[in-house]
């Protein structure tokens, strides 16, 4: 396959939308801080973890602060939506955080995590809004906030636009704005069905995916053009990410594709609600920001997190725009 029709931006933002073990930008360096925000009272923020049930069975969620359903004045609930493939686990310390305040939640997406996969395989993140619709439904959530990265931004993006009673704020982390070369690139090689054999080279697959997404990209491209500056991820690291994978070794592929099918640049103009646009300077995602912006509604606020930004101050600036 040919590269040449696909800019070096595109393959930035395609790095950016590749990378599992730090597919939520505003989660670097949260590991060393889960468990030291703050709560209410001083004590410490414990993340509960159960499941809803829905027709595809039950829907697996990491959630903070449920005590505060209901009560008066309490900040409306905030809804994490990870990309994809991975979980709610990369929110843990993002829900310890913004549990202290209001009920924060983070559910496996259908197919990824300990969620059940969905009906079927042709799927448009039209089919994945209207699960995160169902999912708020089953916990009797009428109105919430939204917070979405990569994949889960697009899912936030399209739900603000077809369904504008149910999100009051929403937050885009590392908008995937594709064009239409790269993305018939990443569908025909980006996300290949796999199917686990008697020799186990499914596990090796899973490895090297993981890995070769933090060094190349696109990861199937393992030329020296594509290589990244990255260092070789710590096996601890992409371990975590492998788990993750395996969980969704045969649906895994689904999100992806619906992903890379979605017009999210018509979809941006649409927004309605106020809208906080944000990138970490370490995602290569961020060299879009300025183009999401020129497609969100004028005066969309935005930042930029550099490699100075702590997690404490990247939750205050989320938090602000979410309380103002």
């Amino acid at each position: 396959m040919s590269n040449d029709a696909v800019s070096r931006r595109d393959l930035l933002a395609l790095a950016a939308a590749a990378s599992i073990a730090a597919e939520s930008p505003l989660m670097a360096g949260a590991a060393n801080a889960a468990g030291t925000a703050p709560a209410a009272g001083g004590g410490r923020v414990l993340v509960d973890r159960g499941f809803a049930r829905l027709q595809e069975g039950l829907v697996h969620y990491r959630s903070a602060g449920r005590e505060r359903l209901g009560k008066r004045n309490a900040p409306l609930p905030l809804y994490f939506a990870h990309a994809g493939p991975g979980s709610g686990r990369t929110y843990e310390p993002m829900l310890e955080a913004f549990g202290s305040t209001r009920f924060a939640f983070a559910p496996d997406m259908l197919g990824n995590g300990d969620s059940p996969p969905p009906a079927r395989e042709d799927l448009e993140i039209g089919d994945y809004v209207d699960a995160a619709i169902r999912f708020a439904d089953s916990l009797g959530l009428e109105r919430f906030d939204f917070y979405g990265s990569h994949t889960g931004a697009q899912i936030g993006a399209q739900l603000a636009v077809e369904h504008p009673q149910r999100i009051r704020r929403l937050v885009l982390d590392g908008v995937p704005l594709f064009s239409p070369e790269l993305k018939r690139q990443l569908l025909a090689h980006y996300a290949p069905k796999i199917v686990p054999d008697d020799f186990g080279t499914h596990l090796i697959w899973a490895w090297n995916f993981v890995r070769d997404q933090q060094l190349y990209f696109p990861w199937f491209d393992r030329s020296s053009e594509r290589r990244l500056s990255n260092p070789v991820p710590p096996a601890a690291q992409i371990n975590a990410s492998v788990t993750d994978v395996i969980k969704a070794l045969s649906t895994y592929h689904i999100a992806y594709r619906a992903a890379f099918r979605q017009d999210l640049h018509a979809l941006l103009p649409r927004l309605r609600c106020p809208v906080f646009i944000t990138a970490s300077q370490r995602d290569p995602l961020s060299v879009g920001l300025e183009e999401a912006l020129r497609l969100a509604p004028a005066g969309t606020p935005h930042a930029l997190f550099t490699a100075a930004t702590t997690f404490d101050e990247r939750v205050r600036a989320i938090g602000g725009f979410l309380d103002g």
